[in-house]
């Protein structure tokens, strides 16, 4: 049986990419993003089980909120916020807050697949503002949340018969 170092097929977070989807320029790398975590969650609903002194649950609602974290280069991201908060303050010109849609990307050379997911509905809600004279790089935090997700890329690690690491690529809908 072949061996093999496991730890070479673990993703490293290095080869992570995030591409803004846009209708006129298509997909546009965000080379100001150093990390873009986020998680859905499933809210749990107790439920008192009649007749028994144990609780069941039951799932509920799903919330989806995350954080994207850049190197600032430029203002793009402050004025998604600025431009709705100062429109907000207008009784003549509203500007709705504008959703987008991301696109993330695992390619680790050395893992086994590619990962790519898409979050559509994303909305930025925090204006950062300030600086500290002891930053060598202005780093800033958005949180976000989405309304959807769709896997495009996902895959299973398994071993062939000779106890070698495979990828077999899973259903995907590229929606």
């Amino acid at each position: 049986m072949a061996s093999t170092a496991e730890g070479l097929l673990r993703f490293s977070g290095l080869y992570g990419l995030a591409y803004r989807l846009d209708p006129v320029l298509g997909h546009v790398p965000l080379s100001d993003a150093i990390e873009v975590s986020g998680a859905i969650e499933i809210a749990r609903i107790d439920v008192p089980l009649v007749g028994s002194a144990r609780m069941g649950h039951k799932p509920g609602r799903e919330t989806r909120e995350g954080t994207i974290r850049i190197q600032k280069i430029d203002t793009k991201w402050e004025m998604e916020v600025f431009n709705f908060i100062k429109s907000r303050r207008s009784r003549t010109t509203r500007i709705p807050m504008k959703p987008f849609s991301l696109e993330l990307e695992y390619d680790d050379p050395d893992a086994l697949g590619i990962e790519k997911i898409r979050l559509d509905g994303c909305l930025i809600w925090r204006l950062p503002i300030g600086f500290s004279i002891g930053d060598d790089l202005v780093e800033r935090e958005f949180p976000l949340t989405w309304e959807d997700e769709d896997y495009l890329e996902a895959f299973r690690a398994n071993l062939d018969p000779q106890g070698i690491p495979t990828a077999t690529s899973l259903a995907t809908t590229n929606g």
